[in-house]
Protein backbone atom coordinates (compact mmCIF):
# COMPACT_ATOMS: atom_id res chain seq x y z
CA UNK A 1 0.00 0.00 0.00
CA UNK A 2 1.44 3.27 -0.97
CA UNK A 3 2.52 5.46 2.08
CA UNK A 4 3.37 2.58 4.38
CA UNK A 5 6.85 2.73 5.69
CA UNK A 6 7.00 -0.68 7.55
CA UNK A 7 4.53 -3.13 9.37
CA UNK A 8 4.71 -5.69 12.17
CA UNK A 9 2.03 -8.91 12.49
CA UNK A 10 1.60 -10.07 15.61
CA UNK A 11 0.03 -13.64 14.74
CA UNK A 12 -0.06 -14.85 18.72
CA UNK A 13 -2.46 -11.39 19.38
CA UNK A 14 -4.07 -11.59 15.54
CA UNK A 15 -2.92 -7.77 15.21
CA UNK A 16 -1.22 -6.29 12.62
CA UNK A 17 1.01 -2.65 13.42
CA UNK A 18 1.05 -0.42 10.26
CA UNK A 19 3.44 2.83 10.31
CA UNK A 20 3.78 5.15 7.39
CA UNK A 21 1.82 8.28 5.64
CA UNK A 22 -1.72 6.95 5.05
CA UNK A 23 -4.88 7.40 7.03
CA UNK A 24 -6.42 4.69 9.42
CA UNK A 25 -9.64 4.16 7.38
CA UNK A 26 -7.25 3.81 4.19
CA UNK A 27 -5.66 0.83 5.73
CA UNK A 28 -8.98 -0.44 7.11
CA UNK A 29 -10.75 -0.36 3.90
CA UNK A 30 -7.74 -2.26 2.46
CA UNK A 31 -7.02 -4.94 5.24
CA UNK A 32 -11.32 -5.47 5.32
CA UNK A 33 -11.57 -6.53 1.62
CA UNK A 34 -9.00 -9.76 2.73
CA UNK A 35 -9.77 -10.26 6.00
CA UNK A 36 -12.20 -9.17 9.12
CA UNK A 37 -10.69 -6.09 10.70
CA UNK A 38 -10.97 -3.57 13.22
CA UNK A 39 -8.64 -0.47 15.01
CA UNK A 40 -6.91 -0.77 18.40
CA UNK A 41 -5.95 2.22 20.18
CA UNK A 42 -2.21 3.03 20.05
CA UNK A 43 -0.04 3.08 22.64
CA UNK A 44 2.40 5.58 21.71
CA UNK A 45 0.96 8.72 19.92
CA UNK A 46 1.47 8.78 15.87
CA UNK A 47 1.87 12.43 15.74
CA UNK A 48 5.99 13.64 17.13
CA UNK A 49 5.47 15.94 20.04
CA UNK A 50 7.23 19.15 19.96
CA UNK A 51 7.79 21.86 23.08
CA UNK A 52 8.80 25.52 22.42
Amino acid sequence: MKGVTSFNIDFEAKKVTIVGEVTPLQVLASVSKVKSAQFWTSDISAAPTTKS
